[in-house]
């Protein structure tokens, strides 16, 4: 019977390795598209914050559960988006304790040009593995993240996430 040495197992690539690296890969490409265009310091928390804001608003607590990340977490996102101009706070005319969270013409931006560098990333990687394999990957992946996406261990993982910049 066949055993792996440490030597092989250096040299072998798992399915988590590669999910972590391609996970870098990705982050900085969006990283260097991104600061390409302007955008300095901003963070994964950022965009969760950004991508998740209803036209109607919506408050800090609420973005917190979509996000899975602590209120205190959160509040400090919303903090540094607010100060730099990405989205705003009005009263909550329903609670007069919390506000609703909306985007600013600079997030609206922002998120623009996000969704220009996701697309520029994934035309580079259909490039690599053409766009048939490119959906396969996108659908295996999804069922994976959809699998899992519910169990409370990864919430305290996600609010480590939400302060790493991209």
């Amino acid at each position: 019977m066949y055993q792996n040495t440490p030597t092989d197992y250096s040299k072998h690539m798992f399915l988590s390795r590669l999910l972590v690296k391609s996970y870098r890969i990705v982050q900085s490409m969006n990283g260097t598209f991104l600061r390409s265009l302007g955008y300095e310091n901003f963070k994964i928390g950022h965009i969760i914050v950004l991508m998740n804001l209803a036209e109607q608003g919506v408050t800090s607590t609420d973005l917190a559960k979509i996000a899975k990340i602590s209120k205190q977490a959160m509040s400090k996102l919303v903090n540094e988006l607010i100060q730099e101009g990405y989205i705003i706070s009005a009263n909550n005319p329903h609670d007069l304790r919390s506000s609703f969270l909306f985007c600013t013409e600079k997030g609206n931006q922002f998120l623009e040009d996000l969704m220009k560098s996701r697309a520029h990333i994934e035309q580079k990687f259909a490039e690599i593995v053409g766009q048939e394999r490119l959906v396969e990957l996108n659908q295996l992946l999804s069922e994976i993240v959809s699998h899992y996406d519910d169990l409370e261990s990864i919430d305290s993982i996600n609010d480590k996430i939400a302060g790493t910049k991209i």
